[in-house]
């Protein structure tokens, strides 16, 4: 946001504060509008291919003076006819006057009221009338063209506009799109917006919970600042030769991008300077602040109403759109200050004012000669103050405003010197970009950055311009004490080509913790000590050098580093040791093969497979050698054995001479490790036949004595007597037959003797 050093003032603001100014027969009704509270409804239909307005206002009326209210006083537009008030059915008498008797300025509409309200008794009225077609400096109906600022009824209103949908329609950004559109509104080819408390809604374009609680009509978005009656200007042009409106592509880094420019027509002129202005300044911010505009489009709005709160311009960088007040006496300043808040926004990229605002300065300012204006001089050191730039809106008390864009435009200045001119400042600022996953950041952050790009010491201008010298100087020194400690092994690491610190150093320095960098720094260099050492064994070994750590040391912790440097380490001793032990193996092996292929791992910075490749690689040559051992000793074994009962009983379901061959012809494929173990299985067989005939049949021996055993157990069980039943003398036997005790079960000798 740029804010104006002198505001201009609403006319009709010294109206409403000073009721003797008003027509003495309103002077002299008694309580006028400093003694009534109202809240409001105005409802606007524009007519716009005819240039008119038709108008309703409900409205609650409130005496909030200690006189009984006979009168109520209400807000209309200026040159307003037909004006009807009402309570219910009731048609009320009603005055009309011009403000100030000036036909330009808005219409006071004095009610008498059906009966007298005791203090804070409240009544409904309802007030219609009629807008004619008119051309003054706050409305402009014509046929064709709306370009308007509307009246509402001061605190506790909402404003309603009924826009032809189908015209080019410019408003504030305080109006909204109304959530509910009546069907009558809809059907006559219409929209509607509602404007409540305009300069907090455009503000906070950025919260889309507030502005759809506002289009929704929460209470809390109706007007609030007393002492005047305007609520939104409203441009709605059904005519396209009256349009406000220009548009251009501009060439920026990402691709083309639309730049549009809405207006009030008949300020030609001013859009035409403004318009090429902002063409020039686009790819030249981006150029200086070195990354990126993010959005396919970018809209300047002209808008009267922000000048009311003494704002020059506001942007919004995250929709990609800008506002801009009109005959601030340095507009094309303006205009730049508030494009190159796209690249420096507070909300979006920035914790504080004076980075945001310092740095839209450092940007008009900066461009200034080269787009032709100068920058007005706000005389900001001549003021004595000396608050640092940290405190503005976080402690100050001081309010000047051109006291803290003076002060933080300078420091940005005094900053690009201190780091050593544009093209590090560039540097700096294109890093805001890179650091996304921070954002908002904070002056930490530049002070850090600045002292990377650059070596400077930054302390002292810090401690000058932006913090509290008495209470930042200790956490200064302790930052300077770390960054000292770390000097040395960020040099050493930018002797091996290393970018940066290891991550949990570098978050450390990044967050002002400072406890532990000594510690850490210790251990990085324990870390480096053990590289070094390294690199000298790679370059013996005839190796090349490998980026597998130069690229852990700024992505991983120490620790990770430190396991990386391992990691290499095993894998060159991996090489090495097979390496001596194949010194002279026969060339086209297949271990010398495994070599080089370990190797080319390494190279490839591959080091698990390399490692499993390098120790492979002697593994295999011992195989060549055991295999070969092997498969002649299991020759020999088959050439002596002779199978007797055992034996043939140990060799079932195994087939040792095939074995033989497949492990032949697996050493033969230069797989020794296969044919080892194929012609070891082959020789134990024959080794081992009896042993395993023996085991065999003891085992099936120890079956057949379970499987006897079982059978025995089986017939005893069935010879067994029965048991003699014992009788219940008291049980009733029903009928049945209980047998005889004496009498014995048949035994299973019985039931086989039954059989022959």
């Amino acid at each position: 946001m740029r804010t104006r050093r002198i505001f201009a003032l609403c006319l009709l603001s010294c109206v409403t504060l000073a009721a003797g100014l008003l027509p003495g027969a309103i002077a002299q009704a008694g309580p006028g509008i400093n003694d009534q509270n109202t809240a409001s409804e105005s409802y606007y239909r524009l007519d716009v291919p005819n240039g008119t307005v038709t108008a309703r206002v409900d409205v609650t009326v409130q005496n909030a003076g200690p006189q009984d209210m006979t009168t109520a006083v209400l807000w209309a537009m200026p040159l307003a006819q037909n004006v009807v008030a009402k309570r219910g059915d009731d048609v009320l008498e009603t005055k009309v006057t011009p403000a100030l008797g000036m036909d330009d300025l808005p219409t006071l509409v004095e009610i008498t009221l059906p009966r007298q309200l005791k203090q804070n008794a409240q009544m409904d009225l309802v007030m219609t009338y009629d807008v004619p077609s008119q051309t003054s400096e706050m409305v402009r109906l014509e046929a064709g063209a709306t370009e308007a600022l509307f009246v509402s009824q001061g605190p506790g209103s909402f404003v309603f506009l009924d826009i032809p949908e189908s015209a080019e329609n410019v408003l504030d950004p305080g109006c909204l799109v109304a959530t509910d559109q009546p069907a009558d509104v809809k059907g006559a080819g219409l929209q509607r917006w509602v404007c409540g408390e305009v300069t907090l809604i455009a503000l906070a374009a950025d919260d889309p919970s507030l502005q759809e609680r506002c289009a929704g009509l929460d209470d809390r978005c109706r007007q609030r600042l007393d002492g005047s009656p305007f609520s939104a200007f409203v441009q709605s042009i059904s005519d396209p030769s009256l349009q406000g409106l220009l548009s251009a592509v501009v060439p920026m880094g990402r691709g083309d991008v639309t730049l549009e420019l809405k207006y009030f027509k008949r300020e030609q002129a001013w859009a035409n300077k403004q318009f090429e202005v902002a063409k020039s300044a686009l790819p030249r911010l981006e150029a200086l602040f070195g990354f990126q505009y993010p959005h396919d489009t970018i809209t300047m709005k002209q808008s009267h109403h922000i000048g009311a709160i003494g704002a020059a311009g506001v942007a919004f960088s995250k929709v990609g759109e800008v506002l801009l007040a009109t005959d601030t006496g340095f507009d094309e300043e303006v205009t730049v200050h508030e494009l190159a808040h796209q690249w420096a926004s507070r909300a979006k990229h920035f914790t504080d004012s004076f980075m945001s605002e310092g740095l839209s300065e450092f940007g008009s300012h900066s461009l200034a000669a080269e787009l032709g204006y100068t920058p007005i001089d706000r005389g900001w050191a001549s003021f004595g103050f000396t608050d640092g730039l940290a405190t503005w809106r976080n402690g100050s008390t001081i309010s000047n405003p051109d006291y803290w864009y003076g002060r933080s435009g300078a420091f940005w200045f005094e900053y690009e010197k201190a780091i050593g001119g544009r093209e590090n400042m560039t540097r700096v600022l294109s890093l805001v970009d890179d650091y996304e996953e921070q954002w908002p950041l904070d002056g930490e952050w530049f002070m850090d950055r600045g002292e990377e790009v650059s070596g400077a010491n930054l302390d002292e201008l810090f401690l000058t311009w932006v913090y509290n010298r008495d209470t930042a100087s200790p956490l200064i020194q302790s930052r300077r004490e770390a960054h000292t400690a770390v000097g040395p092994l960020r040099a050493r690491a930018v002797d091996y080509g290393f970018a940066g610190l290891p991550t949990d150093l570098q978050q450390n320095l990044d967050h002002w913790q400072f406890t532990s960098v000594p510690n850490q720094v210790a251990e990085a260099t324990i870390v480096l000590d053990d590289y070094a050492k390294l690199v000298a064994e790679v370059e013996a070994a005839g190796l090349p050098q490998i980026d597998n750590v130069k690229n852990a040391w700024h992505t991983q912790n120490i620790r990770g580093v430190a396991g990386v440097v391992l990691d290499q380490e095993n894998a060159l001793r991996a090489i090495m040791n097979s390496t001596r032990v194949l010194e002279h193996e026969t060339e086209g092996a297949p271990s010398l093969r495994q070599l080089a292929d370990a190797r080319a791992k390494w190279a490839e910075g591959d080091l698990v497979e390399a490692t499993r490749l390098g120790a492979a690689a002697a593994t295999t040559s011992f195989n060549e050698d055991a295999a070969v051992k092997m498969i002649a000793l299991a020759k020999e074994k088959q050439a002596t054995f002779k199978a007797g009962f055992l034996g043939r009983i140990g060799l079932l379901w195994k087939d040792p001479a095939g074995d033989i061959i497949r492990a032949e012809e697996a050493y033969a494929a230069e797989d020794p490790t296969k044919a080892m173990e194929l012609a070891e299985g082959a020789y134990k067989a024959w080794d081992t036949a009896d042993r395993a005939g023996l085991i065999r049949l003891s085992g099936l021996m120890g079956l057949m004595c379970v499987l006897s055993g079982g059978v025995w157990w089986l017939l005893r069980r069935l010879d067994e007597p029965d048991q003699t039943q014992r009788l219940d003398p008291y049980a009733a036997t029903g009928g049945h037959n209980l047998g005889d005790p004496d009498e014995r079960r048949p035994s299973w000798k019985d039931w086989e003797n039954s059989n022959h």
